[in-house]
């Protein structure tokens, strides 16, 4: 698998992680006191993977599968 290094700030909506790629999807359920490093996340909606990190907040887009 091949992976870019573009960054995206990630967003959140009721205390879902939205996909970081469609911004539809969520992802991942979130608690105030999640921490998370290099954890891979996949959106059912858009079909594609991502690793976020959750303690920087930011996403590195990794390819689709």
């Amino acid at each position: 698998m091949q992976t870019s290094s573009e960054r995206v700030k990630l967003s959140a909506k009721d205390g879902w992680l939205l996909c970081p790629r469609c911004g539809r999807g969520k992802v991942l359920r979130l608690n105030p006191e999640t921490r998370a490093r290099s954890l891979t996340v996949y959106c059912k909606l858009c079909g594609k993977e991502s690793i976020v990190n959750i303690d920087e907040c930011l996403c590195h887009r990794a390819c689709a599968t």
